[in-house]
């Protein structure tokens, strides 16, 4: 936690912030925490002010949009403006007098007359709110000016295409969002874009404010949870390896997709494959880290055969604000929807208190598994993973999106949830043990693993984190044992790799442990300890990948500045 101060009204007030708190508003606006006065506080006194106004226009060079387009706008600027003036995004029927009833917002400078906003289609209609403070400054909010009312040229445009590996070698899902679930989702493809004589029928699925477990997920509201849409999902079958495949979403009556390709995974070991892994990222398009992360990411799929992307949680940070989600799902897409996007449960999507009796893992309990020397919280506003298994898929062999295993050409790989009891008596070690022991290192000669909190990190940390010692003590022997080459995880916001290591000490056999939690949202700041099995470390934004054959496996890390490797291992067989 970190303290900051807030100047207000010629109050100053001490606030306690997360310091996972996502600084992102849905539509990609910045707001820095603590370095000026927010409108989150601006029910001041009576609320809006009752003085009459003139209410001038805010231009728009568009009043129908596309998702991820960009609107510009602009006003005639005020000759005495506040430090705390805004511009916010509202849902049409918002009242006026509800300054602070935005999805984002934009602090205005003086004499600023422009600016512009990249569109996440929310599926309504909105509207651009220009707020001024009266009584020179020290007063409620004014509306000074509105823009026409903005909305999607196509409300059951098809957004949020993503793909995942289903159970077998042969499938595929294919999700996407509209704003109907009117008509049943279709999913055309064939190895030709201009022949796309292929077509496959999914279903459709949503949830609401009250399938959720507690807190903000639980209230309707612009900056708490709104209808998410409707969630599509196709299943592809009988789809040939190693085999490039085009394909569009939607339907006759509502619309389709562009056309969009993606390559199956190869069946055995003799082919290679890369792979792209990160962890704890959060919501672009301002946010330094993320962007360039997208970027980067997006560009080498467009150069090079990605076979699948591992975000091994702590996905967008929504933590009960639903508007998020539609802007991480708008923000993976050019990714997502050309190779299979294979996510893990953290502790910003699952950790609650109460509810648990809408726990789509099915654990025990109010919370789920929280132990006395864990630090489980409430990190996922409430949501207790509802928006994670209705908009992401994965293999059945486990327990859902919670803990599932996968082959990708000659790499076994399974994800387990270190936000569930992964003690020796419960049913999660069991489910990993039993996958184990059920890997074939003739077929799959590499063998990664990976979940959301840490084993180890030479950062110093306060207090101890207990739970990373617990995962040693029950998972890592387990590991070993098994012969597994990669554990990979994430938590904290920093890179540090691992010699091949047991029980902290460096080793021939043993495991390497790479934390890779450096995918955009923040970074740590925290010092080193200089421990010996700590090969290489920092704490810049950036993301890996991993090329495998069945004798040689690179791994590399890239910072996202400037597309450099910074750290890389060589494993072979």
């Amino acid at each position: 936690m970190k303290y900051f101060i807030v100047l207000f009204s010629l109050v100053i007030i001490l606030v306690v912030g997360d310091r996972h708190l996502n600084a992102n508003g849905p539509f990609g606006k910045r707001h820095a925490i603590g370095d000026e006065p927010s409108p989150y506080a601006c029910n001041r006194g009576t609320g809006i002010s009752s003085k009459s106004i003139a209410v001038t226009n805010i231009n728009v060079s568009t009043t129908s949009y596309i998702s991820n387009e960009v609107i510009n706008i602009s006003w005639t600027p005020l000759t005495s403006s506040c430090i705390d003036d805004f511009i916010g995004i509202y849902f049409n029927e918002i009242d006026l007098s509800k300054a602070c009833g935005y999805f984002d917002y934009e602090f205005i400078k003086s004499g600023q007359s422009q600016t512009s906003w990249q569109m996440t289609n929310l599926r309504r209609p909105l509207q651009f709110r220009y707020y001024s403070r009266d009584r020179n400054c020290f007063g409620n909010y004014s509306l000074i000016a509105k823009s026409s009312t903005i909305q999607p040229l196509n409300y059951n445009e098809p957004t949020h295409i993503h793909l995942a590996y289903g159970d077998h070698i042969d499938q595929i899902y294919v999700s996407y969002l509209t704003n109907s679930s009117e008509y049943l989702p279709q999913c055309q493809y064939g190895s030709d874009p201009s022949s796309l004589n292929f077509q496959q029928s999914g279903t459709t699925t949503t949830y609401t404010a009250s399938d959720m477990c507690e807190g903000k997920a639980n209230i309707w509201g612009p900056q708490t949870f709104i209808h998410p849409g409707y969630m599509h999902t196709i299943l592809l079958n009988n789809l040939r390896p190693s085999t490039k495949y085009y394909y569009r979403v939607g339907t006759d009556q509502h619309g389709w997709s562009q056309i969009y390709s993606f390559q199956n995974r190869p069946a055995n070991k003799d082919e290679s494959v890369y792979l792209i892994a990160y962890g704890d990222m959060g919501v672009s398009p301002v946010e330094r880290g993320v962007k360039l992360t997208i970027d980067r990411v997006t560009s080498r799929i467009q150069s090079t055969n990605i076979t699948c992307l591992l975000h091994i949680g702590d996905i967008s940070y929504a933590r009960g604000i639903g508007a998020l989600w539609d802007a991480f799902m708008t923000q993976i897409q050019p990714i997502a929807a050309h190779v299979p996007y294979m996510v893990g449960i953290g502790n910003h999507e699952y950790d609650h208190e109460t509810g648990g009796d809408k726990d789509p893992s099915g654990a025990s309990g109010p919370g789920g598994f929280r132990p006395k020397w864990g630090n489980y919280g409430e990190d996922s506003g409430g949501e207790c993973a509802v928006p994670m298994v209705h908009r992401f898929h994965s293999p059945s062999n486990g327990n859902g999106l919670f803990w599932y295993s996968f082959d990708v050409g000659p790499i076994h790989i399974i994800y387990y949830s270190t936000e569930h009891d992964f003690r020796r008596t419960s049913h999660q070690y069991q489910w990993i043990e039993q996958d184990l022991r059920s890997v074939n290192r003739s077929r799959t000669p590499w063998l990664i693993v990976g979940s959301h909190r840490h084993f180890y990190t030479s950062e110093s940390e306060s207090p101890t984190d207990l739970i990373k010692l617990m995962l040693r003590l029950y998972l890592e022997p387990l590991f070993y044992q098994y012969h597994v080459d990669i554990n990979l995880y994430a938590h904290r916001h920093s890179y540090e790799r691992s010699c091949p290591m047991f029980q902290s000490k460096c080793i021939d056999d043993g495991i390497i442990q790479v934390l890779i939690g450096m995918a955009g949202q923040d970074l740590d700041d925290g010092r080193y300890s200089g421990a010996e099995w700590s090969l290489y470390h920092d704490q810049q934004f950036g993301y890996t990948t991993i090329f495998a054959n069945q004798t040689y496996l690179h791994f590399n890390y890239y910072h996202n500045d400037d597309d450099s490797v910074a750290d890389q291992f060589i494993l072979q067989k």
